[in-house]
């Protein structure tokens, strides 16, 4: 197996076990989420009772670092293809 096809499998697994915390957390709220509580007191957002990495992922969004780095190489890039 190369590099790149473990990469593969490894994004895949990643992409599973996300999917499993997701199934899991939905559980898990929706026994969190009770007529009996006092819903001033309960977590308002699936997000908020039970944050994943996954969610933090999502709202992250690209860093400066990251951006500065793309730039950089658009520019090489350009003056390579002129």
């Amino acid at each position: 197996m190369t590099w790149a096809e473990f990469q593969i499998r490894l994004q895949g697994y990643k992409r599973g076990e996300n999917a499993r915390f997701e199934m899991l957390r939905e559980l898990m709220w929706v026994t969190y989420v009770a007529p009996h509580l006092d819903p001033k007191k309960i977590a308002k957002t699936k997000q908020s009772f039970m944050p994943l990495p996954i969610d933090k992922k999502k709202r992250k969004g690209v860093g400066e670092l990251q951006k500065q780095n793309f730039i950089k190489v658009f520019e090489q890039w350009q003056k390579e293809r002129n």
